[in-house]
């Protein structure tokens, strides 16, 4: 168990320190705080075009970002030859492949958590700045605390992480990205609002489930496939997962109050629970056949 957590927890920290992990995470922010930012388009609610922004940055760039970082991660490991020294401890392929694969996931939860602080920040932003308006007459804006916030999420981490690796040598997208990660929960406990993450959390985890079956099938996949293979098998997979797209983007249950029951997240995550097991079966069984 020991092995698997250092292998686990290298991993993570291998995908966050990734530049296209930066930019992937520096793209979902910035969809969702300059989105909401048109303060015209709000289709009769304030704070929609905040939330859907916002999860929609969640679903495309989350789903992205586990895809990409197992097919990095575990390609790096079997071209460079560590896949086999990792193996000569006492550790199974198997444990192996499914540590890569958890790791993988730990990054994109740090991921989820930024963005889906920013979301709830910017949300808020747009919910105080449409009850300012209504009581000024003034056009609604955003927030000016919140935006703020949201703005220092998308420009402060590169600042940091320039000013780190300058003094300090420390890796500028790691530190960049625990930057962001910092800035968007200080933006969330700033000012915080129960309403708003209770109806914002269920829709939020929701959107946590695919990126675990792409993850692990984008690990299984790799076993076998370089890279633009891999990213080729990962497009079908998308196009495939489509379909059931609808079933984890809910954002519309949202508007006016509306929320998501837990027990609808519990069954989309027993949905999806077959297909993360084949994924893992599959890549365990394609590694056990590797000749490393």
């Amino acid at each position: 168990m020991r092995r698997f957590v250092s292998i686990a927890k290298a991993t993570a920290l291998e995908v966050i320190g990734e530049p296209l992990s930066l930019l992937l995470l520096s793209a979902a922010l910035c969809l969702a705080v300059f989105a909401p930012a048109f303060h015209y388009h709000q289709f009769g609610e304030p704070t929609r075009m905040a939330r859907d922004a916002g999860l929609s940055a969640l679903l495309l760039c989350g789903t992205l970002f586990a895809f990409a970082g197992a097919v990095r991660s575990v390609r790096r490991e079997l071209e460079s030859g560590t896949a086999a020294v990792a193996l000569a401890h006492p550790v199974s392929r198997g444990q192996f492949l499914l540590a890569k694969a958890a790791g993988v996931y730990c990054a994109f939860a740090l991921f989820a958590l930024a963005v889906g602080a920013v979301t709830a920040t910017i949300v808020n932003g747009a919910r105080i700045g449409a009850a300012v308006a209504q009581k000024t007459g003034d056009i609604p804006r955003l927030w000016g605390p919140s935006y703020a916030f949201g703005v220092a999420a998308v420009v402060a981490p590169y600042v940091f992480g320039a000013v780190l690796n300058r003094a300090f040598r420390v890796r500028f997208a790691l530190s960049a990205f625990l930057t962001a990660l910092g800035v968007a929960v200080a933006s969330v406990l700033y000012r915080p609002d129960g309403e708003t993450l209770l109806r914002l959390l269920p829709a939020e985890l929701l959107l946590w489930i695919p990126p675990a079956v792409f993850a692990m099938a984008a690990a299984a996949a790799s076993v076998r496939l370089k890279a633009n293979a891999a990213g080729a098998a990962g497009g079908l997979l998308a196009a495939l997962f489509l379909p059931f797209a609808g079933n984890y983007s809910l954002s519309e249950a949202l508007s006016r109050g509306g929320s998501i029951p837990w027990g609808y997240v519990l069954l989309a995550a027993l949905a999806a629970l077959p297909a993360l097991l084949l994924a893992a079966a599959a890549g365990i069984r394609l590694f056990r056949e590797r000749d490393l």
